[in-house]
């Protein structure tokens, strides 16, 4: 079964070993340091978590998270789900630190639960692993098929923050990636280990819809200067 068959299917893929350790080092030093220089307000352009650490706006934090909503392979897999037109909504870091449980219910990426329009599939999520991810850590659970479903997890389910009998515990090593349907229902657990669970999030977006964070109010306007013209497009910088 190809990527895009398993995708129609399942609502998910992993890609592993997309980045290569020194790619991991570089982007956790970096989100470390983000993390010591916003404190309090880390994650504010987004929302502040309990029992997480998030950052938000990234594209506008280091060039170095410019690779990552462009990547090729990660483009496919979008593109694959809701098509040619893609827009970047949202760039943004999460943290799950040791010995933690940020209680998260079982969710789609589509605000307020929106089901797929006549379109189809409108949001997809690329979840980029910098630790390995476990059953142990609360690597995300994913309900394999559930991007068909007819209504979202907290109209189908009595306790979205109970297990789902068809759950699938998504593992992965750190380098690896998630994509997935935004419309597929996921959550993550617990961190039941002495380590933490970081991870970079990239939200993607239809082009016919809105941007989370409109990325050309958002990112600063001599970092637009440097773009190219893939990531102008993705950004959405002449929308």
């Amino acid at each position: 079964m190809d990527a895009q068959q398993q995708l129609e299917r399942d609502g998910y893929i992993v890609l592993r070993g997309v980045l290569s350790s020194d790619q991991i080092d570089q982007l956790i030093a970096r989100l470390e340091e983000l993390w010591t220089e916003e404190g309090g307000q880390a994650g504010t352009e987004n929302y502040i978590e309990p029992n997480a650490r998030r950052l938000a706006n990234l594209v506008n934090k280091g060039d170095l998270f410019r690779s990552l909503f462009t990547h090729p392979l990660i483009l496919d897999a979008v593109r694959a789900v809701i098509g040619p037109r893609i827009r970047l909504s949202m760039l943004n870091a999460r943290a799950v630190p040791p010995r933690s449980d940020p209680q998260m219910p079982f969710h789609t990426d589509a605000d307020h639960g929106a089901r797929p329009d006549a379109s189809s599939y409108f949001v997809c999520t690329a979840i980029w692993m910098l630790d390995d991810f476990t059953r142990r850590n609360g690597a995300t659970r994913v309900v394999p098929g559930s991007h068909r479903a007819s209504r979202p997890p907290k109209e189908a389910m009595a306790d979205t923050r109970a297990p789902h009998p068809d759950e699938i515990t998504v593992e992965g090593k750190a380098g690896d990636v998630l994509v997935f349907n935004g419309h597929c229902w996921h959550t993550g657990g617990a961190n039941t280990t002495d380590f933490p669970r970081r991870a970079i999030l990239v939200h993607y977006i239809r082009a016919d819809h809105p941007q989370r964070l409109v990325q050309k109010h958002a990112v600063a306007p001599d970092i637009q200067a440097r773009m190219s013209r893939l990531e102008q497009e993705i950004l959405g910088l002449n929308d």
